[in-house]
């Protein structure tokens, strides 16, 4: 398994740190062609943000989920009593 920072990019010198910087632009499909291909080199070359990019793709698939899905009535009353004014 490949340290942190393994597969490093041309053009990026501290590869790991960049990749977490380009990480939600590149879920978003916001980098252009050059940049999403870097990432996906790092990506395929280091396991560690490799695991990093899976974790916030199950992140956002839960989100989209839990925003279709209606609160039960029971669970939305109960998280109504613990409210605490302000």
């Amino acid at each position: 398994m490949p340290a942190p920072g393994a597969g490093i990019v041309l053009g990026w010198e501290d590869p790991c740190a960049k990749c977490e910087e380009v990480l939600q632009p590149f879920l978003d499909r916001e980098l252009d062609e050059d940049e999403r291909a870097e990432a996906e080199r790092h990506l395929d070359a280091c396991g560690y943000c490799r695991k990093r990019y899976v974790f916030e793709e199950r992140v956002r698939m839960f989100v989209r989920q839990a925003v279709v899905e209606e609160m039960p009535p029971g669970l939305k009353a109960k998280l109504s009593a613990l409210r605490t004014p302000l």
